[in-house]
């Protein structure tokens, strides 16, 4: 399938699209919720999210007001409902609020979930402890204003745990040709499988990562995206890399330990930053 350029992608052409695609459909298959939200919580724990688990801090979130910003099937909203934090979760399609709402009924869990834009979000200003998003602000026309509006909803000296797309070394000119050889190879069954076959710019494939029709998904260098976020008010803790999916290689998918963990630090694609908010902003 041929590239497809969006030059000035709108909000609703990003809710049309993810309403028919809802995260790792497309590995899947379009199931009912709870056996999605299982599958989806295999991946996250065994390949997504396998070195992240501490960055989330469950534990610490019982009895905090919290936000999921980008709930889709709800993956983070149960884990923290079930940590017994107060969560509030929105998503820009009904569709992902739906899925979450069963998930969290057949749990006998509760939170507050809802239709939002993360651009606009309907909550009045310093309302939560701990904002989180994973891997979904860079799916958004406007970025910057979606950053701003998490830390607008964010009391002073609260949390921000946001998760977004990191330009590594795979993705400099020199390696970038590597990569899409190794993924045109491969036969994992993911876009990122597919798009490999076509002649993309980095952009582009980044982009695609979750679909060739993507209408929005950017990615910057770790350093970009700190600026980003201290402009419009956050304090960087800290921030690691995470997230190099063994199921997209074949090969590697019976990796020791060991050898995943130094491929998520080193070629994660994404970027893991630990935020606050200032206590006296």
């Amino acid at each position: 399938m041929a590239a497809v350029s969006h030059h000035e992608p709108t909000v609703d052409q990003v809710r049309l699209y993810w309403e028919k695609s809802p995260l790792l459909s497309h590995e899947v298959g379009i199931v009912i919720p709870e056996e999605h939200w299982r599958q989806l919580d295999e991946k996250k724990r065994g390949d997504i999210e396998r070195f992240a688990e501490s960055y989330w801090k469950f534990p610490e979130s019982r009895g905090q007001r919290l936000l999921d910003i980008g709930c889709g099937p709800g993956w983070l909203t149960v884990r923290y409902s079930e940590a017994g934090a107060e969560v509030w979760a929105v998503d820009l399609t009904a569709r992902a609020v739906s899925i979450t709402k069963s998930v969290l009924a057949s749990k006998n869990l509760s939170a507050h979930v809802e239709v939002a834009n993360a651009e606009k979000l309907p909550f009045h200003d310093s309302t939560f402890d701990i904002v989180v998003s994973s891997g979904v602000l860079h799916h958004t026309p406007d970025v910057d204003q979606a950053l701003a509006e998490a830390f607008r909803v964010t009391k002073p000296g609260g949390v921000g745990l946001i998760t977004l797309y990191r330009k590594g070394i795979l993705h400099t000119p020199m390696v970038f040709p590597i990569v899409r050889l190794a993924m045109r190879l491969s036969r994992a069954r993911h876009p990122g499988a597919d798009l490999a076959r076509d002649s993309v710019s980095i952009d582009d494939f980044i982009r695609m990562y979750d679909g060739a029709d993507n209408p929005v998904g950017v990615g910057f260098k770790k350093s970009e995206w700190r600026t980003k976020l201290v402009r419009v008010g956050w304090i960087v803790e800290s921030f690691e890399s995470h997230y190099f999916p063994l199921r997209m290689v074949p090969l590697l998918r019976r990796s020791p330990r060991w050898l995943h963990l130094s491929l998520d630090r080193m070629f994660g694609t994404m970027v893991y930053f630990t935020l606050r908010r200032s206590s006296d902003r």
